[in-house]
């Protein structure tokens, strides 16, 4: 009887508010709509939608974090962890990944309303695939990943592993875990590190005035007092760069498996885990297990580049700042001269010679989306049949570049080690350069 009553009050009020002249106010509540696992399957078809997966980074790239036999995303899915949206603007986010306020998005993951939320307050068309990942699965569908997955691992795989869990992609070998940096006595590693990892300083195995990596003695002995073989099993975090700078330099002597801890020690604080401050130094070995390189391919000095860039199935792709590859810039104040190597490819890199934004996620820590990686190769005509050689400054943004390209899954790839301050500092080449804004980016030869 009291519903019928408020019924009736409630048509009543309605119908004074119109005989008279006060416009009635309403709160229009904007709710995302279900789509079906049909119009899922059928995305692909209107290129105004776009799916968004809504799960971590180490999800998205393939791993089952939640162990519920999913290993990647719905095919097309582009990346945008919740938990990145403290990291930046929502806004430049979505723009980062072609998305625009005419387009509809579709979200799946398990957070995906907090996400839906945020989109639709600021004005964004949303719809949510419910129960995404599993439903996909359940109807046996297809999964895409990034293919050596493996080689970039989650925080929670490392705690796991530190606390004697079984975990996937291990087969028990001896494990070294490395916070690398730049930096004489460790500071960075003083200031709190992962529990039973060593400080690395790159000085140690690179050396000036080229900054070209130590003899291959001097790596075999630097290797041996870290308490590394090719077996061993070696993690790496810290600066993604100098981290990724260490681990090519291992890989070019021999170690077989270097993997890198996606995130780092942001990713590891940011899931609570405990931080030691205590500095330990790693146990040597007798013997590194290799005398000479054995993968020496990984890594090309000056007359290798001459030769890939006069190959028409190679290129040497520049990881520099656009005002670097221009010229209008050096980047560094130990180097003088300006400009590009002559015929070298853009590859993108970041703001300056110290950062690498379109390599990195939104928090500067993890790798990119793989996705928007090869997207953004595709758009600078960069063709990954090829053998690629990446350069920067003196090797670090280039090891990190390569570090995400190896595991993309591509094998014909190296770092130019000498980059542009031995090309530009040497007689034989420092004429063979290129300054201003390209007339046509990435068709310049080095043979015109």
């Amino acid at each position: 009887m009291l519903k019928k009553i408020l019924a009736v009050l409630i048509v009543t009020f309605a119908m004074i508010g119109c005989s008279s002249n006060v416009e009635e106010t309403k709160e229009v509540v904007v709710k995302e709509k279900i789509v079906s696992i049909k119009q899922v399957q059928n995305i692909k078809e209107d290129k105004n939608i776009v799916l968004m997966d809504t799960r971590s980074y180490d999800e998205y790239n393939g791993w089952d974090l939640k162990k519920i036999g999913v290993n990647g995303h719905i095919p097309g899915a582009v990346n945008y962890p919740v938990s990145t949206l403290k990291d930046g603007e929502v806004e430049n986010a979505l723009e980062r990944k072609g998305i625009k306020k005419g387009n509809e998005i579709v979200l799946y993951g398990d957070e995906s309303k907090i996400m839906a939320d945020v989109l639709m307050k600021k004005g964004y068309t949303v719809s949510t695939f419910d129960r995404g990942v599993e439903k996909w699965a359940d109807n046996s569908l297809p999964f895409e990943k990034l293919k050596r997955y493996e080689t970039i691992v989650p925080v929670s795989w490392v705690k796991d592993l530190l606390d004697g869990k079984k975990v996937a992609h291990y087969d028990g070998k001896a494990v070294k875990i490395f916070n690398v940096g730049w930096s004489e006595d460790g500071k960075p590693h003083k200031e709190g590190h992962i529990p039973g990892s060593y400080w690395i300083h790159t000085g140690w195995v690179e050396e000036g005035p080229l900054w070209n990596r130590v003899s291959d003695d001097k790596i075999k002995s630097e290797m041996e007092r870290l308490g590394i073989t090719t077996d061993t099993l070696v993690l790496i975090y810290g600066d993604p760069m100098a981290a990724a700078r260490f681990g090519v330099i291992g890989k070019y002597a021999g170690v077989e498996d270097v993997r890198m801890i996606n995130g780092g020690m942001k990713a590891w604080k940011d899931a609570g885990y405990p931080v030691e401050t205590e500095v330990k130094d790693p146990e040597p070995v007798k013997e590194f297990g290799a005398t000479r390189p054995r993968n020496p391919e990984v890594i090309v000095d000056l007359s290798k580049a001459i030769e890939l860039l006069e190959s028409k199935d190679a290129d040497l792709i520049s990881i520099r700042s656009w005002k670097e590859y221009q010229g209008k810039i050096s980047g560094y104040d130990y180097i003088k001269p300006r400009g590009r190597i002559k015929g070298a490819k853009w590859g993108m890199a970041g703001s300056d010679s110290w950062h690498l934004e379109a390599y990195r996620g939104i928090d500067q820590f993890h790798m990119r989306p793989y996705t928007e990686i090869q997207k953004m190769w595709a758009d600078l005509k960069i063709n990954p049949e090829n053998h690629l050689a990446f350069y920067c400054g003196t090797g670090w943004r280039a090891s990190e570049v390569w570090f995400y390209a190896q595991a993309m899954g591509l094998d014909k790839i190296s770092v130019y080690d000498g980059g542009w301050k031995e090309w530009s500092e040497t007689k034989k080449t420092k004429d063979k350069v290129l300054k201003g804004e390209p007339k046509n980016l990435n068709e310049e030869s080095f043979l015109d």
